[in-house]
Parts: structure tokens; sequence; C-alpha cells
């Protein structure tokens, strides 16, 4: 895994750092070092989990295909689940952890 000059990770949440883990763990099943672009600095939209310490985006454009993004972001919900919200972007992937009540 590796960090984007410049992202700030103090003040992430346990959680998040666990979806950090697992989405390596997968890009590593691609081929390819994770690189994390964004944690808690860039601008993102008023409601945004990064502000909380939930939300990290995700570089993609190290993967050989663009489809291996669509197959990595459905791996990592899957093995990260319900509480995860896993979206390919055009730029990136982003990833969040965001608890659902049942």
């Amino acid at each position: 895994m590796r960090f984007k000059k410049g992202v700030n990770f103090q003040g992430i949440s346990p959680e998040l750092i666990l979806g950090l883990f697992v989405a390596n763990e997968v890009y590593a099943l691609y081929g390819v070092n994770m690189t994390v672009t964004s944690l808690l600095d860039s601008k993102h939209s008023r409601t945004s989990l990064h502000y909380s310490g939930n939300g990290a985006d995700l570089r993609t454009r190290d993967l050989k295909a663009k489809a291996d993004a669509d197959k990595i972001a459905k791996e990592i919900k899957l093995r990260l689940g319900i509480h995860f919200d896993v979206i390919v972007e055009s730029t990136h992937m982003h990833m969040e952890y965001q608890p659902h009540i049942s």
C-alpha cells in the first residue's frame, strides 16, 4: 500500500483502516500495488465521509484493464459487507465506511 504525497491519514476510523487493508489484498490479487490518493484531505462534497475519517480514494489508473476496477470494487464490497460502499468513479475508486442500522 502506498500513499500519494500529502495524504492526511491522522484521524481515520479503525473501520476504514480495516477497509484499506482488505482493499490492498484485493488489489494485490490483480498484481497492483494500491495507492491511496485521498483520505482526510482534498476537496470533496459537503457531506462527504472523507471529513469524518470514513472515506478513501484509491487510484485506478495503475490497473491493467478498466474492467478490473469494477471487479476489484465488487470483491472489496463482498469482503467488507453491508457497512461499506465501494464506487468506481471516472478517475478513482471511492470506498467509505457507513454503518447501516438493521
